[in-house]
C-alpha cells in the first residue's frame, strides 16, 4: 500500500513559484482577482492553452506571459486611443 499521490504540486516547486509570480503580477496591473483570474484562466484567440498553464510549463512561457500582461494592462491604461 502506497501513500497519497498528490496531484497538485508541492508549494516549493518551480511550477508553484511561477504560478504565484504570473498571479501575482496580474493581480497587481490588472485590477484584482476577478480581473487577474479572467485573463490567466481564459485561452487567447488562437491559442489552446490558458495563459496560466504556458506560465507554469517552463520559465520561457512564464517571461512570455509576464510581457503579455504588462503589454495588455499598458494598453488598458493608455491614455492614447488604439
Amino acid at each position: 500500500m502506497g501513500g497519497r499521490q498528490w496531484e497538485a504540486c508541492p508549494r516549493t516547486s518551480d511550477r508553484c513559484r511561477r504560478r504565484d509570480e504570473v498571479w501575482r503580477l496580474a493581480f497587481l496591473l490588472l485590477g484584482g482577482r476577478r480581473a487577474a483570474a479572467d485573463f490567466l484562466n481564459r485561452p487567447l484567440p488562437g491559442v489552446t492553452e490558458t495563459p496560466l498553464a504556458t506560465a507554469m510549463r517552463s520559465a520561457l512561457g512564464q517571461l512570455q506571459v509576464s510581457l503579455l500582461i504588462r503589454r495588455f494592462a499598458a494598453k488598458a491604461h493608455s491614455p492614447f486611443p488604439s
